[in-house]
């Protein structure tokens, strides 16, 4: 991939790999079970690190617009978002206090804290302007952040699926934990 070719890492790509973690997570925890080793260290680093992935692998660090597309760095590589196909946004409050907006298109999702560089905001605001204009429902906070007309109808935050997904994987490592307690009997 050239350097002008943006980098589209998708949704389904990263929930795909966090997956592949809790397949990982479930064989070490088989065998480490057969080996009399105690699982709960490795239940608990799995889960520690498939939500370090699920959440950090969304984060974009060093947030640059080129040509139609936001570029990001986050934990798993250098991706980007078509801000002209922009079709979702939620404003997020971290624990320490920190704002950060939860951009999506058609193909991936990327958090970025606000404030974003003073170069990459008209940009953020024509992209949510623009999509607001095509009937995206962008939130409230969204909307307040980017001076924006609030829409009618929109929500204040924005749903997330984050956590549900989180929760399915979750339950799959539980599964695996007790497939392997079975199998060692």
């Amino acid at each position: 991939m050239s350097d002008l070719t943006p980098r589209r890492i998708s949704a389904t790509v990263r929930y795909a790999v966090a997956a592949g973690f809790v397949a990982v997570a479930s064989v070490l925890v088989i065998v480490s079970i057969r080996a009399g080793i105690t699982a709960a260290a490795i239940v608990i680093g799995s889960l520690g690190l498939l939500w370090i992935l699920l959440t950090l692998g969304n984060y974009g660090f060093s947030p640059r617009v080129r040509d139609r597309y936001l570029e990001v760095t986050t934990a798993i590589g250098r991706q980007s978002l078509d801000l002209a196909a922009l079709s979702g946004a939620r404003w997020e409050r971290g624990r320490s206090g920190s704002v950060s907006v939860r951009l999506q298109d058609d193909r991936t999702a990327v958090i970025v804290s606000i404030p974003v560089p003073a170069q990459v905001y008209p940009h953020l605001k024509d992209a949510l302007h623009a999509a607001a204009t095509r009937g995206v429902l962008v939130p409230q906070r969204v909307t307040r952040l980017f001076n924006l007309p609030d829409i009618p109808g929109a929500p204040r935050t924005g749903a997330s699926f984050v956590p549900v997904i989180v929760g399915v994987l979750a339950g799959a490592l539980v599964v695996g934990v007790v497939m392997g307690l079975l199998a060692s009997n």
